[in-house]
């Protein structure tokens, strides 16, 4: 698999997960109450917006590029053959660990309630994603998300945040 296949396939993907995501917010979270109120639907739905406008971004650009192998090399410049499979690796398994991250958040949201899924996908997040080892960035990052998050839409902005069936922190 070429590179610009992996992009194409990676766009892709992530549109459809963008299609998924907005058709899902628009049918199971609860708009406005009307009156110029941001309700809580608001926010998700807007991240699948966004998302599906960066991977037709995505798309773009990689049906807009020249194909594998259609420019003139330099003198010179040697051919390096990619690895096979190089590609697949490098796109599939980011987006598998990302689209895992958001199944096991979802599920968590449910049972333990926002405060607390979001504290540990963050520090998920950076253990695995990221790579971070520090246990006080790791703490600081994902109370500072949480708080910052919590603070802003339940605090500031009013909007409902899920509280867990298991645990309830509000």
């Amino acid at each position: 698999m070429t590179d610009r296949t992996g992009e194409l396939f990676t766009g892709l993907a992530l549109l459809a997960l963008a299609l998924v995501w907005s058709i899902t917010v628009w049918l199971t979270i609860p708009g406005g109450m009307g009156g110029g109120d941001v309700g809580p639907r608001a926010f998700p739905l807007l991240l699948g917006v966004l998302l599906g406008v960066c991977s037709l971004a995505l798309i773009g650009r990689v049906l807009l590029r020249e194909p594998d192998g259609a420019r003139e090399k330099d003198p010179g410049e040697e051919e390096v053959a990619p690895e096979a499979g190089a590609a697949t690796k490098g796109v599939v398994l980011p987006l598998l660990v990302t689209l895992g991250h958001i199944a096991v958040y979802g599920f968590m949201m449910q049972r333990i309630g926002f405060v607390l899924a979001t504290l540990v996908v963050v520090a998920s997040a950076m253990v695995i994603c990221v790579g971070e080892r520090s246990p006080w960035r790791i703490a600081a990052m994902s109370a500072g998300v949480t708080f910052g998050c919590w603070l802003i839409f339940s605090k500031i902005l009013g909007v409902y945040l899920a509280a867990g069936t298991w645990i309830n922190l509000g």
